[in-house]
């Protein structure tokens, strides 16, 4: 009979998950940083850690990597291949979550939702009227990566009455069915839209991709949502210039470039950004799911 799997989770993983691979091996929790879990380690079970040539260097009996979400960008695949070493993840649990997740962002965003929560605490509740806020219905919104998420957030806008332009950096993905999308040049979606929302795939492409030329270039006033990495904003210091500005006028963060986000962050000081971290998606079907 064969040994026990040694299966490592770099984070507490669900009940659940647990009593569905105990029949395989034992469970235990531990950071890729821990020499004796990594040498011993059959499986990684990895939420949000780096497994870099490194780590698979400290691994040496390593048969898979199971990855529970569906970005990959935190795995160095080639070196994972180069090992021998098969990536399994999680693409469709957390769509409709973070569909949804996103949903409530932008209506953070449009609502001004920080800044009356502000009035009212502040006491300064008769300042209600020099705050507009935005209708959904008949508003543009723009999806930069129209995959699995992008295409569940242009369904739930869609039945929101918005009208939708993408751009998508992989020209094969379908979008979604049943919704007219308008695919645009990234440059024309942002001067378009009210409202923008990323959801591509982080990849040298889309690094940094909204920049400070892009931000110049927005629809005075619109609204940002970014649900996918951060890393796809060239540096989060241009949207606090941007609402300042004028070129944004609210911003809906559940993803940074560096986490957790510095609490002394001027994107948390201000009532115009609404940060949530990195969570929107963990619901607890979630969980089951992935």
């Amino acid at each position: 009979m064969a040994d026990p799997l040694q299966i490592v989770a770099t984070q507490p993983i669900p009940e659940l998950a647990v009593a569905l691979l105990a029949p395989l091996g034992a469970v235990r929790v531990a950071g890729v940083e821990d020499d004796a879990a990594m040498a011993a380690a059959d499986v990684l079970v990895v939420r949000t850690a780096s497994v870099d040539e490194t780590v698979l260097a400290r691994a040496p009996r390593l048969r898979a990597i199971a990855r529970t979400g569906a970005g990959l960008d935190t795995i160095d695949l080639p070196a994972a291949t180069a090992a021998g070493v098969p990536v399994l993840y999680a693409p469709d649990a957390g769509v409709a979550p973070i569909a949804e997740g996103t949903i409530a962002l932008i209506l953070a965003a449009t609502k001004r939702l920080g800044e009356l929560h502000g009035l009212v605490a502040d006491g300064r509740w008769d300042e209600r009227y020099a705050y507009e806020t935005r209708d959904l219905a008949d508003t543009t919104l723009g999806i930069v990566g129209l995959g699995r998420i992008g295409s569940a957030v242009a369904q739930l806008a869609h039945g929101l009455g918005m009208q939708i332009v993408a751009f998508e950096p992989n020209d094969a993905a379908p979008g979604p069915e049943g919704v007219p999308v308008r695919r645009l040049p990234l440059d024309e979606l942002f001067r378009t839209a009210d409202v923008i929302t990323l959801h591509c795939n982080l990849d040298e492409r889309t690094r940094g991709l909204v920049d400070a030329r892009l931000l110049a270039s927005t629809k005075r006033g619109a609204a940002l949502v970014n649900a996918g990495r951060g890393e796809l904003i060239a540096d989060e210091a241009l949207l606090i210039e941007a609402l300042d500005r004028g070129s944004l006028s609210a911003v809906g963060l559940d993803v940074f470039a560096q986490e957790p986000l510095d609490p002394g962050s001027p994107l948390v000081r201000d009532p115009r950004v609404t940060c949530t971290p990195h969570s929107i998606g963990l619901t607890r079907a979630w969980n089951e799911r992935v």
